[in-house]
């Protein structure tokens, strides 16, 4: 979504608008309907310090959907989506390398299914909150352990 009108107008003005399928804000079962008749999802950020080491939830929540990922081609983005041979990692700044990695994904859809299935199978063996919630249980009782040694 456009943050001012301004960003609004000038995003219309550029060449390929025409292409654009403009939602705006919406809601899950909205979200539920785009994602099954979508190729794949991307989360393209700039590399900018404080993207380059997030993990962005949008990412897990394409590869809970069973969408294959076009991501930036950060370090630790790339050992989640080619570390699960779920997506494409591109140099965001590349306009071209972007297309390159949807043309794959349309023009290959029984791989494309294969990096969702996946990504669908890497979240729900590894990226949940169930087992990411004992590894925090496991840190507070370390925690715990190390404060009573300490008194």
């Amino acid at each position: 979504n456009f943050t001012t009108e301004e960003q609004r107008k000038r995003a219309i003005s550029l060449k390929g608008w025409q292409n654009v399928e403009y939602l705006g804000y919406v809601n899950r079962e909205k979200v539920k309907e785009i994602f099954l008749r979508s190729t794949g999802g991307m989360v393209l950020f700039l590399p900018e310090p404080n993207h380059v080491n997030a993990q962005p939830n949008k990412i897990f929540e394409y590869m809970s959907a069973g969408l294959p990922v076009i991501s930036s081609d950060f370090p630790l983005w790339k050992e989640v989506i080619e570390g699960n041979k779920c997506g494409i990692c591109v140099n965001p700044l590349n306009p071209e390398e972007i297309a390159e990695a949807i043309k794959y994904l349309v023009n290959n859809p029984d791989k494309a299914k294969e990096m969702g299935e996946n990504g669908r199978r890497a979240v729900l063996e590894k990226y949940n909150w169930d087992i990411e919630s004992k590894k925090l249980i496991e840190i507070y009782e370390n925690l715990r352990k190390i404060t009573n040694l300490r008194e």
